[in-house]
């Protein structure tokens, strides 16, 4: 990605007020001096200049020669000290991925689910953060916090080094914060916005998953491993999403984040997921939803069968569909009991062929997937 004067990214990375704040935050120190602040790394070996105001005589000159600096220094290209110098009010997580392709590219279905695991794996975050309670398997229905909160994620621009996405959580600020331990358990009880609360569960989370992955490798420990860290944050829905980040036939992915200088932090160390971390989260999370309920789960199709004893009375009812605002819309068979009244409407949609509503919890009983306490069984406004 190149960096050009007068883009967005530019523009933003070059406001002298958010350099100084990644100068600030990597240990830099600053000197005073006509003009403007001469700054110095910690040891001595490097110095940039900053222009006090935008309007000086050469100043985007001394911004591209203070990149150019700082990727020597930082061993790090300019694209991605540029992008977190502009996100300096965001908690930027990168996702480096490890497909079978030409360095910066990346097979397309690979690409797909690879953002689709990144979304995910925030939302996984927010849903944690949001809910009143943890769960092996999150719920269909999310709440409206971790929705909203969704919307103001942005996904940033892909690196070359392997394939990297980007994504960046906006974080308010706090003046005069100091620095604080992310890793420090004591963080989970300071008092953070949500923005920031999702950051620090998702690594907490993945971290706990990892762990629980490497108990199962070393042992013989089962699913328990998983289920027994629910209330740290793992569940079905983050082991798929960490499942994504790599290819099926293999390979390794790493997570890395920066965070908001806003808001600043103790810089991190990358998260790597191994290929056999990877196979065990695929599978732990297919065991988890095995064994575990989903509540609020609407399915939404065709009534293919109907049975019960009597002429009168509750009814067996199975229905051909899919389950709604799943990103995965694949035919199911879903089987589920009636009341008596719930119980004639579906006879009616099953001879009229209409499309039919019904939210629940969704099981596994054996090879059958079952909808357990149906309710709000409706026919659908746009059925013929």
């Amino acid at each position: 990605m190149m960096i050009e004067p007068g883009g967005f990214q530019f523009t933003q990375a070059s406001d002298p007020h958010r350099i100084s704040l990644y100068l600030t935050t990597h240990g830099w120190i600053s000197y005073e001096e006509p003009g403007g602040t001469l700054w110095v790394a910690q040891d001595e070996a490097y110095q940039v200049f900053v222009p006090r105001h935008r309007e000086m005589r050469g100043y985007l000159s001394h911004v591209t020669t203070l990149l150019k600096t700082l990727s020597v220094a930082e061993g790090r290209s300019e694209a991605k000290i540029s992008l977190e110098i502009s996100v300096s009010d965001a908690d930027v997580h990168y996702i480096h991925t490890d497909p079978d392709a030409d360095p910066g590219t990346t097979p397309i279905e690979e690409g797909v689910k690879a953002f689709e695991s990144l979304r995910q794996w925030v939302l996984s975050g927010a849903v944690l953060t949001a809910a009143p309670q943890a769960r092996v398997v999150q719920p269909a229905r999310k709440p409206t916090k971790a929705l909203e909160f969704m919307r103001s994620v942005r996904l940033g621009p892909t690196f070359e080094g392997s394939y990297i996405l980007t994504a960046y959580i906006p974080v308010p600020g706090r003046t005069g914060q100091t620095e604080i331990e992310v890793d420090d358990p004591l963080v989970r009880q300071a008092s953070q916005p949500f923005e920031r609360s999702v950051s620090l569960k998702l690594r907490e989370a993945t971290k706990e998953a990892l762990g629980a992955a490497n108990e199962v490798i070393q042992s013989s420990e089962g699913v328990e491993a998983f289920t027994r860290r629910a209330e740290c944050g793992v569940n079905a829905n983050l082991c798929e999403a960490l499942a994504g980040f790599t290819t099926k036939e293999g390979g390794q992915a790493k997570i890395d984040a920066t965070w908001a200088l806003s808001r600043p932090v103790t810089p991190t160390a990358p998260i790597i997921l191994s290929r056999d971390q990877v196979s065990v989260l695929r599978d732990a999370a297919k065991e988890m939803r095995a064994a575990a309920p989903e509540d609020d789960v609407t399915v939404v199709g065709a009534v293919v069968r109907l049975h019960r004893e009597g002429a009168f009375g509750p009814g067996e009812v199975s229905i051909a569909g899919i389950l709604e605002d799943r990103v995965n819309n694949r035919l199911r068979r879903i089987w589920l009991e009636l009341a008596e009244d719930d119980y004639s409407l579906a006879t009616r949609a099953h001879d009229s062929g209409v499309t039919v509503a019904v939210t629940g919890s969704l099981e596994k009983r054996g090879n059958r997937s079952v909808l357990r306490s149906p309710y709000n069984f409706t026919v659908r406004p746009d059925s013929p």
